[in-house]
C-alpha cells in the first residue's frame, strides 16, 4: 500500500495549478450566463436562435484549443512546462475582461458577436495549454501521488467553475432587484470584468514564471507522433470527447437546462449548480486518493462509468419531481469525478517523453473541441424531446465505456502496467 503523503514537489504543484482557477473561472462564466449574452449579443426577435447562437460561439472557441495546445505543448516540450502553463494563463484573463465591456447588439450591430467571436477564439488559444499541460507537469514530476495531484486539477478547475457560479448568484441576488432600470441587463458583466481582479491576485501570488531550466529540445514532429503511437492519440481523443461532453453538461449547461426546460428560477438554479460544484470538490480529491492505490485505474473507471449510466437513468425523471432529477445528478457528478479522478494522469502517462506534453495536449484538446459544443447539441435534443438530454448523456457513456475498453489493448497502456 502506498504511503499518501504531500511531499515539497506536490506542495509546489499545487501552488501553481491554482493558476487553473482563473482559467476555468473565465470560460464557465461564457456558459452560465448564456441567455443573459444571446439578449445582449444577438437579435432579441428569436430568443431560441439567439440562445442557439451564444451556444455556437461557445463551441467556437474551442475550435482554437487544438492550435493553442500544439502551441502551448510545443514551447512546453522544449522551453519548460510550467513556463508554458503560466504563459497560457497570461493570455486568458485579457479576452475575458474586454467581453465583459463589449458593447451589445444595438450599439455595433453585426460587429459586436463578430468580436465576441473573436475574443473566444483568444480564450480558446490560452485555455489549449492550461489544463493538459498542469498534466503533463504533475506526470513528469518526482512527486510519488501522481494520479492524485491530477485529480486536484479536476478540484482546481471545478474551484474554478463554483467561483464563477458563486460570483453570478451573488451578481444577481444583489443588482437584478436594482431601482436603476439599467442594471439587470449589465448583471452578466461583472463576473467578466472581475476576472482582471482575480488575475492580478494570482500575479501577485505568482509574480514571475517559475524558474524552470530549458528542457532538451527535442526535434520531432506532428506526423512523428501519429506515427509512433496513432491509436493510443485517437483513443485518447475520443476519451478527452466523451469526458469533456459530460463535463460541459453538467456544469455548464444544467443552469441553463434548469431555467428554459425545468422552469427553475435564476437564482434556484444557480443554488443547485453552486451544491453540485460543492460536492465535486470533495470528491475529485477523495477518490484521487483511492486511484493513488491502483494500477489498472481505467478497469476501476469503468466500473464508475455504470454508477453514471445509473444517475442518468434516475435523471431522466426529472421531467416529473425535481427532486429525483437532482438524486440523479448527484449519482453522475459522483460517478463522473472517480471517472476523472481514475483516468486523467493517463493522457501524459501514455505518451513518450521526448514528446509527451505535445501529445497530452493535442489528444486532450482534439476531443475537448468536439465537447465545446455539447451545450448547444443538449440544447438541440432537449427542444426536441422531454427526455433528449438524457439519451444523449446515455449515449456518450456507454461511448466512453467501449473507448475504455479499446484503450487498455493498446501498447502504451500495457507498458504501464509493467512498468
Amino acid at each position: 500500500m502506498n504511503k499518501f503523503k504531500l511531499d515539497k514537489v506536490s506542495q509546489d504543484f499545487i501552488k501553481t495549478s491554482f493558476g487553473n482557477v482563473l482559467e476555468w473561472y473565465d470560460f464557465t462564466i461564457y456558459g452560465l450566463f448564456a441567455l443573459q449574452i444571446s439578449r445582449t449579443f444577438f437579435p432579441k426577435n428569436i430568443p431560441f436562435i439567439s440562445l442557439l447562437l451564444v451556444f455556437v460561439t461557445f463551441g467556437v472557441g474551442f475550435l482554437a484549443r487544438p492550435l493553442g495546445s500544439f502551441i502551448f505543448g510545443v514551447i512546453g516540450d522544449r522551453r519548460g512546462k510550467l513556463y508554458a502553463v503560466n504563459l497560457s494563463i497570461w493570455l486568458m484573463a485579457i479576452p475575458t475582461t474586454l467581453i465583459g465591456f463589449l458593447p451589445s447588439y444595438e450599439v455595433l450591430g453585426i460587429l459586436s458577436p463578430i468580436l465576441l467571436v473573436f475574443l473566444r477564439i483568444c480564450q480558446g488559444i490560452s485555455a489549449g495549454g492550461q489544463f493538459s499541460g498542469l498534466i503533463a507537469v504533475a506526470v513528469d514530476s518526482d512527486a510519488p501521488n501522481k494520479p492524485f495531484l491530477t485529480s486536484l486539477i479536476y478540484t482546481i478547475s471545478v474551484l474554478g467553475c463554483f467561483l464563477a457560479s458563486v460570483v453570478g448568484s451573488i451578481a444577481i441576488a444583489v443588482f437584478s432587484n436594482s431601482a436603476h432600470s439599467g442594471f439587470p441587463s449589465l448583471v452578466w458583466r461583472i463576473p467578466f470584468i472581475l476576472s482582471m481582479v482575480l488575475f492580478l491576485i494570482y500575479s501577485r501570488m505568482v509574480p514571475e514564471f517559475p524558474k524552470h531550466s530549458i528542457e532538451v529540445e527535442h526535434k520531432f514532429t506532428l506526423a512523428d507522433i501519429f506515427a509512433k503511437q496513432p491509436k493510443v492519440l485517437i483513443y485518447m481523443s475520443l476519451l478527452s470527447f466523451t469526458t469533456g461532453t459530460i463535463y460541459y453538461i453538467l456544469f455548464t449547461y444544467l443552469v441553463t437546462y434548469m431555467q428554459a426546460h425545468l422552469h427553475l428560477g435564476k437564482q434556484l438554479a444557480f443554488l443547485e449548480m453552486n451544491g453540485i460544484l460543492i460536492v465535486s470538490i470533495f470528491l475529485y480529491p477523495l477518490f484521487g486518493y483511492f486511484a493513488n492505490r491502483h494500477v489498472c485505474r481505467v478497469g476501476y473507471a469503468k466500473r464508475y462509468v455504470l454508477l453514471m449510466l445509473l444517475g442518468a437513468l434516475i435523471f431522466m425523471l426529472s421531467v416529473v419531481n425535481v427532486w429525483l432529477g437532482i438524486i440523479g445528478l448527484l449519482v453522475m457528478v459522483t460517478g463522473f469525478c472517480a471517472v476523472t479522478s481514475f483516468v486523467t494522469s493517463l493522457f501524459a502517462e501514455i505518451f513518450d517523453e521526448a514528446y509527451r506534453m505535445t501529445a497530452c495536449s493535442l489528444s486532450f484538446n482534439l476531443g475537448i473541441t468536439l465537447a465545446g459544443f455539447a451545450p448547444l447539441v443538449a440544447e438541440l435534443v432537449s427542444r426536441a424531446s422531454a427526455y433528449g438530454l438524457t439519451i444523449l448523456l446515455i449515449v456518450i457513456m456507454l461511448f466512453m465505456y467501449w473507448i475504455m475498453g479499446k484503450i487498455t489493448q493498446t501498447k502504451g497502456y500495457k507498458k504501464l502496467l509493467i512498468a
